[in-house]
C-alpha cells in the first residue's frame, strides 16, 4: 500500500532532516520525495482485543512497516474456540455513562485538554516566539487529526490538511477517499462506517517537546495516546470496557520549515517519522485505515506476553509481535 512516487508519499515515509541539506529553494520537493523513498523505515502497529459469547477477552496486535506488510513477526496462533466453556469474567462491565471507568485513562485529560504544548524557548534560531506559535500549530493539527468528529465520523480532512504546508497538503490530499486511507493512518484517527462515538470525548495522555532539525527547520516531537469510546449496538452483553474502547498510540514528528531555504510551497508544517499501535482494535477495519472497537470482531487470537496496561502508557516501548493475520 506504498503511495505510488512521486505525487503522494506514505505519511511515515517523510525523513525530510537529511534531504533539507540537499535541497535548495528551487527543488526541495523532490529531493525530499527521492529522499524520503530511500528511507522508508518507520513502523506502525495494531493490536485487538475480541470478547468471546460467553466471555473471554484476548488480545490482537498488528504490525506494519509501511502499511503493505508484516515485518517477520509471526501471527499469534488463534485461540481455539467452540464448546469449550469460557473463564468466568471477573473484570467491570461496561457502562457508556462511564467508558473509560477502571481503566488506565480513567482519570486522563478529556480531548482536547490532553495536549500542552511545552513551555517556549529559543531553538536552532527560532525565537521563544516562534517556537510558541509553532507548537500550537502542531496542537491545533492534532486535534483536527484525531479528535475533530469532521475527522473521526466524516473522514473529512480539510480541517487537518489546511493546517500543512501547502506542498504537504498536495501530497497528502490524494490518500484520501480514494481506498488509500492505510497509508495515512499514522497520522489521523477515522472511524470505520456502521460503528458510532459515545458522546463522551477521547482520553487523552502524552507529552509535546522541541529540537533543533537542519538549518530553518524546527522539530516538534508528539507522543500521544488517545482512548475512543465506542457505543455497544443494541443490548450486547460485554465482557469488560476494553471490548467497546480503542486505544491509538501515535508518535509523530512534525517539522515546521521557515526561511528562504525553502520555496513558499514547503514553508510551514511538514509531517515527519510516524510510529505507533492501535490496541483492542477490529482487524478487518484496521487494515481498511479505520477504527472499529474488538467487539465488532469475531475471531480470536491472543498475546500473551504482553501487560495490556502497558499499552495505555505513552513512555512505553513499542510492542515487537503482530496478531491480526494477513489477508
Amino acid at each position: 500500500m506504498n503511495p505510488r512516487p512521486p505525487a503522494a508519499p506514505a505519511p511515515d515515509d517523510a525523513a525530510w532532516t537529511g534531504a533539507a541539506r540537499r535541497a535548495t529553494a528551487n527543488a526541495d520537493v523532490r529531493q525530499l520525495l527521492r529522499s524520503a523513498r530511500r528511507r522508508r523505515h518507520a513502523r506502525w502497529l495494531a493490536a485487538g482485543m475480541v470478547a468471546v459469547a460467553l466471555g473471554a477477552a484476548t488480545v490482537v496486535l498488528y504490525q506494519t512497516g509501511t502499511f503493505d506488510r508484516l515485518f517477520g513477526d509471526e501471527p499469534v496462533p488463534k485461540a481455539k474456540t467452540g464448546a469449550q466453556p469460557a473463564a468466568p469474567h471477573k473484570g467491570p462491565m461496561f457502562d457508556p455513562a462511564r467508558p473509560f471507568d477502571s481503566t488506565p485513562a480513567a482519570d486522563w485529560a478529556d480531548g482536547a485538554d490532553g495536549i500542552a504544548a511545552p513551555p517556549a524557548r529559543a531553538v536552532n534560531g527560532f525565537s521563544p516566539e516562534q517556537v510558541k506559535t509553532a507548537t500550537e500549530q502542531v496542537r491545533d493539527l492534532l486535534v483536527a487529526s484525531r479528535l475533530d468528529r469532521r475527522m473521526l465520523i466524516d473522514h473529512d480532512p480539510a480541517g487537518f490538511l489546511a493546517k500543512l504546508a501547502p506542498d504537504a497538503r498536495r501530497q497528502l490530499s490524494p490518500l484520501f477517499g480514494a481506498g488509500r486511507e492505510p497509508e495515512v493512518q499514522s497520522l489521523v484517527s477515522m472511524v470505520a462506517k456502521g460503528n458510532a462515538l459515545l458522546p463522551a470525548e477521547p482520553k487523552v495522555d502524552g507529552e509535546m517537546s522541541v529540537a533543533a532539525g537542519d538549518a530553518g527547520e524546527l522539530l516538534v516531537h508528539t507522543n500521544y495516546v488517545f482512548v475512543y469510546p465506542f457505543q455497544p449496538e443494541g443490548p450486547t452483553r460485554l465482557v469488560d470496557a476494553m471490548n467497546m474502547l480503542v486505544v491509538v498510540r501515535a508518535d509523530v514528528d512534525y517539522v515546521l520549515r521557515d526561511g528562504d531555504r525553502w520555496t513558499s510551497g514547503s514553508q510551514g508544517l511538514w509531517y515527519g517519522d510516524a510510529t505507533g499501535y492501535a490496541y483492542s482494535i477490529g482487524c478487518a477495519a484496521y487494515r481498511n485505515g479505520y477504527l472499529a472497537p474488538a467487539a465488532s470482531e469475531r475471531s480470536v487470537t491472543a498475546n500473551p506476553n504482553r501487560e495490556p496496561a502497558t499499552y495505555f502508557d505513552p513512555s512505553s516501548p513499542l510492542p515487537k509481535t503482530s496478531g491480526c493475520p494477513a489477508r
